[in-house]
């Protein structure tokens, strides 16, 4: 019965939170859920959804405040996830948003087996609050690693095919992508990649169905995009402003070398490969060397913490996420933009939670460390 009351107690904190969030998103009018918005709206009415002019139109009914627009530059097959909020009023899309976005944590938290008693405690989580605090996507970006990690051993189409939930903001897991191909190859069993391209070329086809011109439209909106040229807080674009803010090249150095470092750090441990273990640590460099990347995207580091914190982390470990964790809090709430040194520290604070060594460890050696773990983990 205990077990019970802790899950009705989850489901009542989460919907407090999600009205909250919900009364106070409706009043920003500036948030990412406009561009989502906009671009459902127009996708399901055949207009273009990458179209400047008609997103600002819309966005500005909703009392959208600048002069230039908030475009969603996601990949047309997120076009399949944004379009049901296209049907729906602002106000109503902005509450199915939220909701969607706080059931992509509980089954995460459900998939990766955290004791129910702790669930709550997740939504506490810097990146979790950012995440609804922007109205952003990441939540999905969780629910498609949290199904991989689940079932990429037992059902391995259904883990490929999750990873399109990731594919919405792809260029955050470039490492992930490396070493997931060179895995595939290695073991010579193709079908995770099978289910993430067929889920990829069906979705994608749907979208061009609907809309025959979106990726012609997509592309062009890169084109015009002057995304390289923004400031983003994280640690390659302090590398960037600190050497020469134009050249935009340089932010893909600390990536560049990630991508080095993942491929070593697989082969020495690709016989006992396993992504409930390792790939704890590829998610954290992943994030940590991403060019493009908000406080929300790092929702994903989740399991990475949740994992440490069940695998008989060091003294103090708990002390000190809750630190980094009040600090990034803080940081929400002066600006968003002063967050660079977050992924820094969740990286630091993982490899001495988990007793985790940016080296190689001989392959075989180790077991498999489950994500649930005792229950006092994420205490």
């Amino acid at each position: 019965m205990s077990r019970v009351w802790r899950i009705f107690a989850a489901v009542v904190l989460t919907l407090i939170g999600v009205g909250i969030l919900t009364a106070f998103g409706s009043r920003t009018n500036a948030n990412d859920f406009v561009e989502y918005w906009s671009a459902g709206k127009l996708f399901v009415h055949g207009a273009n959804p990458y179209s400047g002019p008609l997103i600002l139109a819309l966005e500005k009914s909703r009392g959208f405040a600048p002069d230039s627009p908030l475009i969603m530059l996601n990949p047309p097959w997120t076009l399949a996830l944004v379009a049901p909020l296209g049907f729906l009023p602002a106000l109503g899309a902005l509450v199915l948003w939220i909701v969607a976005g706080a059931g992509c944590i509980v089954a995460s938290l459900v998939l990766l087996d955290v004791p129910p008693k702790n669930r709550t405690l997740a939504f506490l989580f810097a990146p979790v609050l950012g995440s609804f605090a922007m109205e952003q996507s990441s939540p999905f970006l969780l629910l498609g690693f949290s199904l991989f990690l689940r079932f990429h051993r037992s059902r391995p189409f259904l883990a490929g095919a999750s990873l399109l939930l990731m594919a919405i903001k792809p260029h955050l897991f470039m490492v992930f992508w490396v070493i997931l191909l060179a895995d595939s190859i290695y073991r010579r069993r193709l079908t995770i990649l099978a289910g993430f391209a067929s889920s990829l070329a069906c979705v994608s086809a749907l979208v061009t169905l609907v809309h025959p011109h979106v990726w012609k439209d997509y592309f062009a909106l890169l084109h015009e995009s002057t995304l390289d040229q923004n400031a983003y807080p994280t640690l390659p674009s302090l590398l960037r402003a600190t050497v020469n803010v134009n050249l935009a090249w340089i932010a893909t150095i600390p990536l560049c070398l990630a991508i080095a470092w993942g491929i070593a750090y697989y082969w020495r441990r690709r016989s006992s490969w396993d992504w409930k273990q390792e790939g704890m640590l590829v998610m954290m460099v992943a994030v940590l060397t991403s060019p493009y990347c908000w406080i929300s995207d790092e929702v994903v580091l989740l399991p990475s913490v949740a994992s440490a914190l069940s695998s008989s982390p060091r003294r103090f470990s708990m002390e000190i996420l809750t630190a980094i964790n009040f600090a990034g809090v803080v940081g929400i709430c002066i600006t968003i933009r002063s967050l660079a040194w977050l992924p820094l520290a969740l990286f630091l604070w993982y490899l001495y939670a988990a007793r985790t060594a940016i080296g190689m460890r001989p392959e075989g050696n180790g077991s498999t460390t489950s994500l649930s773990g005792d229950a006092d983990s994420l205490r």
